[in-house]
């Protein structure tokens, strides 16, 4: 190889002018990412936070937030608030759920709940718990909420009407406790608030449509336990509603037969709630007038609310029972008279029911009072021990009324029950005055007279006995017979229509003629006795005067 051959040639050296093909990896992987990044950012809704009591059953990136079970959004976390007495949960949501985010809009954890009136969330058995979200209809967007603890009984935007019940009654209602119309469910109680001022129970119901165009001024809603029961003089009636009124209780509600269906009402308008169907049906009278009654008997069975009745008509109620009155004193002492304080309607005494009629009844109840006009306590059911007052008139006026403290006092009378209990305890108290003792003693004694009596009897009848059975007593018994015999055939001889029986009606009738001849002799010798001796044709002799 020669020397020129070993010699390595020279290299050229250019300049690289372009990037390389390379590069374009990661440059499309920055633009897949950026765009991913900016899709994810447009797609993606607002962040918003949800206060709970607690986050039970709620996880962050898992729980997630449904609307009629179709996913909106999704917790991503969970933290204490500042009170450290909850949770904020925030939760990030779909951009076409931002539209919904609204002021009324509403969150409640959907997990399995089990109460009188409905069964739920037995689903989230195995999915889990979740949020469910109900859309707001006001405008006015929000992105921090307060979260439900149970859920709304009627979802928003459900056509009907909003109203407010307020009861007094010792039965409560649950939220969700149903509303009914002649036994068909027309609305359900949505919310109960206690008013400790007043004492009265509130609860906001929803009547849906077409029902809520019933619901008008003249409309009573009423309590529905399930079982109605009662017993009066007609006998027992027993009414019984659905299932769920009796196992929760419930509202009904409809227009009394005295009224007319009434004006429509307004959104949240108040009602009462009345005891039962009976209540309602009776008129509402709003003037009344408290009058005093003092009794000297037992007021057990009496209780306020018991009616007043005159002739059998409902003109008041009881209104106290109890002695808190200045006027009291010792209620041991024998003389204390029992106080019960009762009011009266004048719309019930055919009076009108205001002022006016309340002014009348007052100036008439001196005049009743004073022409006799009384009270008494009356048994209204012997079986339950329920009581009344029954005014009446008496045969005992006053010349004027009594008060007591500052109402008018009515006189008071027993019951006749009572009366009559009376007068059975005075015969009783006689009947244990009786000496039976003595009595016993007497006929004790007299029993023994009559037995020794019959024993004297029975040896005299022993004695005739033996009298009949002896033979000479038989002699002497065909002889008495024979005497009888004799005494019979003559007994015929002088019967009608026999010869002696003939010829003795021919010697009286003889005898009467006789006595018919001497008749006019005999009248004539009472007049003039000594007309046997002198001629009657003669005058009467004169006696010649001496010289």
């Amino acid at each position: 190889m020669t020397p020129e051959n070993n010699e390595l040639p020279e290299a050229v050296v250019k300049p690289v002018n372009r990037i390389s093909t390379i590069w374009l990896i990661p440059l499309i992987a920055l633009t897949i990412g950026a765009w991913m990044v900016i899709d994810q950012w447009l797609k993606q809704g607002p962040l918003i936070t949800i206060e709970f009591s607690n986050a039970q059953g709620i996880s962050p990136k898992e729980s997630l937030i449904k609307l009629r079970n179709i996913t909106v959004g999704k917790v991503v976390d969970i933290k204490l608030n500042d009170k450290l007495d909850g949770v904020i949960v925030s939760a990030r949501m779909n951009r076409k759920a931002s539209e919904l985010l609204t002021k009324d809009s509403n969150f409640w954890v959907v997990k399995p709940r089990v109460s009188l009136s409905s069964v739920s969330g037995l689903s989230t058995i195995l999915s889990g718990y979740f949020i469910e979200f109900s859309p707001g209809e006001e405008k006015t967007s929000k992105y921090h909420f307060v979260g439900l603890e149970n859920p709304p009984s009627t979802p928003i935007g459900t056509p009907g009407l909003h109203i407010t019940l307020d009861s007094s009654s010792d039965n409560a209602f649950d939220i969700g406790a149903p509303v009914l119309f002649r036994g068909s469910q027309a609305g359900r109680i949505e919310y109960a608030h206690l008013n400790t001022e007043e004492g009265k129970m509130y609860y906001n119901v929803f009547i849906e449509a077409p029902y809520d165009k019933l619901i008008t001024t003249n409309t009573r809603f009423w309590e529905v336990t399930g079982i109605d029961f009662e017993l009066s003089g007609q006998g027992v009636r027993i009414n019984t509603g659905t299932i769920e009124t009796l196992l929760g209780g419930g509202v009904s509600f409809d227009v009394p037969a005295y009224l007319t269906k009434g004006e429509p009402i307004k959104e949240h308008a108040q009602f009462s709630i009345f005891p039962n169907k009976q209540k309602v049906n009776e008129r509402v009278f709003y003037a009344a007038q408290s009058y005093m009654l003092l009794f000297n008997q037992s007021i057990r069975g009496l209780k306020p609310g018991s009616p007043v009745e005159y002739k059998g008509l409902h003109i008041g109620e009881v209104v106290r029972t109890d002695i808190d009155y200045p006027e009291m004193s010792n209620v041991l002492d024998k003389n204390t008279l029992l106080p019960i304080m009762i009011k009266i309607y004048p719309g019930r005494l055919g009076l009108k029911d205001n002022e006016v009629g309340l002014h009348k009844m007052q100036r008439d109840m001196n005049q009743w009072i004073t022409s006799g006009l009384h009270g008494s306590i009356s048994n209204n059911n012997l079986l339950l021990g329920s009581k009344y007052i029954e005014l009446k008139y008496i045969d005992s006026s006053l010349e004027a009324p009594e008060t007591f403290g500052d109402l008018l006092l009515i006189p008071t009378a027993d019951d006749e029950l009572e009366q009559v209990m009376t007068r059975v305890s005075n015969i009783t108290k006689s009947i244990e005055e009786i000496p039976f003792n003595d009595i016993i003693k007497s006929t004790s004694k007299a029993l023994k007279v009559i037995t020794e009596s019959m024993d004297q009897f029975d040896s005299t009848s022993e004695r005739f006995e033996n009298l009949l059975n002896d033979p000479k007593s038989q002699t002497l018994i065909a002889q008495i017979n024979s005497t009888l015999k004799g005494v019979e055939s003559l007994t015929k001889s002088y019967s009608d229509g026999s010869k002696t029986n003939q010829q003795l009606n021919d010697v009286l009738q003889s005898l009467d003629k006789t006595i018919n001849n001497l008749t006019p002799l005999i009248m004539k010798l009472n007049m003039q006795p000594n007309r046997l001796i002198f001629n009657s044709d003669n005058a009467e002799v004169q006696p010649t005067a001496g010289n």
